[in-house]
């Protein structure tokens, strides 16, 4: 009886350590991989400062408070990024940092692509939320870019003509790409000639197949 009492005091502290468990360790990332994850990002978002803020002087905003407010934003998500690896260095924890760069994160979103930035400079963005994603997952934080899939509703619906012609160049050449990256085939489909719903298709079978593995947008595509 007495061990019987002490199995189950052993498996009752069990049960309440994991309830306590930090939140990182409730995701997919381990707490040395994911602190390796957020030095990543906080290393990348440094650089991007400068990349969205020569961008912002060829956009349509350049000179107006809107360019001012764009700035402030990049590097608000750069010192985000570093206060989250911070906190998460000294307690395992950091959920209140991850979810201010999520917050800075999708206001950042629509200003790169709703701006027509020029490639380098969206690349470099969707590097950086490719990055942000399994953190935030690790921290069951909501990434509203992900969840609204900008643009992806209209691609899919648009089941006719090319895709360069009905999401421009800028959008159809990010569908190509994410296309080219997840495809199996030997891309016919990854065309920007192709009507968009094709390559959304496309790149939903190809993240299907990939599984836990993906590309982080493939979250876009769920």
């Amino acid at each position: 009886m007495r061990r019987w009492m002490r199995w189950g005091l052993l498996i009752l502290l069990a049960a309440v350590c994991a309830v306590h468990r930090p939140a990182a360790a409730q995701g997919r990332l381990s707490d040395k991989d994911l602190q390796r994850a957020m030095q990543t990002l906080k290393d990348d978002a440094q650089p991007f400062k400068q990349t969205f803020a020569n961008a912002l002087k060829n956009s349509t905003i350049h000179k107006s408070t809107q360019e001012k407010d764009a700035r402030a934003l990049a590097d608000a998500f750069a010192k985000e990024a570093n206060a989250a690896l911070d906190a998460f260095k000294r307690n395992k924890k950091a959920d209140a940092q991850v979810a201010a760069l999520v917050h800075t994160a999708s206001q950042i979103d629509p200003l790169v692509y709703n701006l027509h930035l020029d490639p380098g400079t969206t690349t470099q963005w969707e590097k950086l939320r490719s990055e942000l994603h399994p953190i935030a997952q690790a921290f069951s934080v909501p990434e509203p870019y992900f969840s609204s899939a900008a643009g992806n509703a209209a691609a899919a619906q648009s089941t006719t003509g090319t895709c360069l012609n009905a999401v421009g160049i800028q959008r159809s050449r990010q569908l190509v790409n994410e296309c080219l990256q997840v495809s199996p085939a030997t891309h016919p489909p990854c065309n920007a000639q192709n009507a968009c719903s094709m390559i959304v298709d496309e790149i939903k079978r190809g993240c299907a197949l990939i599984g836990k593995g993906a590309p982080g947008f493939c979250a876009e595509y769920q």
